[in-house]
């Protein structure tokens, strides 16, 4: 099976709508973390031009990649400046270190050892 790595930078209201949504395609986990930088959009307002956003942090099956992406566009896409990007990278190896269990990504699996609520 191939996998890949989903990074996602998007603003912290879209991510319930993106929670809510996963599981409806078979992608059983995610972690967030709270960021804060800035791109082509800066916070202008802001002394140090810094904007939050929510990093989305995602591990799916290649077959499903086509699915998260739309709904990554349809939960948290925007003609908005500052709306967020999204990174696939290939995964050379996957692994669960409880299980060591190779090239498996079931979803009750990934809900156990990968989600995590930081935003």
């Amino acid at each position: 099976m191939a996998f890949k790595y989903v990074i996602a930078i998007l603003r912290p209201e879209a991510v319930p709508a993106l929670e809510a949504k996963l599981t409806r395609i078979g992608v059983g986990g995610i972690t967030l973390t709270r960021v804060k930088g800035f791109g082509n959009y800066k916070n202008f307002f802001s002394g140090d031009w810094l904007t939050e956003h929510a990093k989305a942090e995602l591990f799916v099956d290649e077959s499903h990649l086509g699915a998260l992406l739309g709904l990554l566009r349809e939960a948290a896409g925007s003609d908005v400046p500052g709306t967020g990007v999204v990174a696939v990278m290939p995964v050379e190896d996957f692994f669960h270190l409880r299980k060591g269990a190779h090239g498996t990504l079931s979803s009750t699996a990934a809900r156990s050892t990968s989600t995590s609520r930081g935003c």
